[in-house]
């Protein structure tokens, strides 16, 4: 599967837990979160330390997740990120987006051995639609230094 084919599988799925929600409003959790919310997607915020965010129930981990939800976004430091996505592949779910900053040799090492569809390093709002204009024109560079997926 390339690259734009496994974004655009990620894009489609009706549920997204959003990991990395947090009090902090300068937070790029809390932007996904938003932003994906507006564009009419099902977002679930995921934080331990929260009870709602945004006006909506905040789940604890991923374990406490709805069974219904079938990607998750991660934006969280990479040494908490395998964690995340080891409970979220018990769970069933079978597709990721880590953000960029989330990962790390171990995390990816763990990721390509598994039937997931997973997206890393790459900016979640790129991918957005429609994509605001500081991303529109991040995503502009990407196409126009040959960095954008084909």
């Amino acid at each position: 599967m390339t690259l734009s084919e496994s974004i655009e599988i990620f894009m489609q799925q009706p549920y997204v837990a959003i990991v990395g929600v947090s009090r902090n409003k300068n937070n790029f959790g809390n932007a996904v979160y938003k932003t994906l919310k507006k564009q009419g997607k099902n977002v679930l915020p995921v934080n331990p330390h929260l009870t709602h965010f945004e006006g909506d129930t905040c789940f604890s981990d991923i374990e406490t997740l709805p069974l219904y939800v079938t990607a998750v976004f991660v934006s969280t430091p990479p040494e908490k990120t395998l964690k995340i996505v080891q409970g979220a592949i018990r769970k069933g779910i079978k597709h990721f987006w880590l953000q960029q900053g989330s990962t790390d040799d171990e995390v990816l090492n763990f990721m390509k051995d598994k039937e997931v569809n997973y997206i890393s390093d790459r900016c979640i709002m790129m991918f957005a639609e429609p994509v605001g204009s500081f991303h529109r024109f991040h995503r502009f560079l990407s196409k126009i230094s040959g960095n954008f997926p084909k």
